[in-house]
């Protein structure tokens, strides 16, 4: 069996039981999504986190009370 043969073999492998599961794994969760730890931290530091700040600051200024 040569390389293409194998890869093509992995391939279809690959896809039978990806069709035969009943959540496919290109389904679950990745790290980056909301749902996730690593997902929620950067939705935390790149918004709450400076939104919050920003309107301390505008409280500081006395702009908003």
């Amino acid at each position: 069996m040569d390389k293409k043969e194998y890869n093509k073999a992995m391939e279809q492998a690959v896809m039978k039981q990806t069709l035969e599961e009943p959540y496919p794994l290109w389904r679950r969760s990745h790290w980056d999504e909301w749902g996730s730890p690593v997902g929620l931290s950067l939705g935390w530091a790149i918004f709450i986190v400076p939104l919050g700040l920003f309107l301390w600051l505008l409280h500081l200024a006395g702009l908003i009370s």
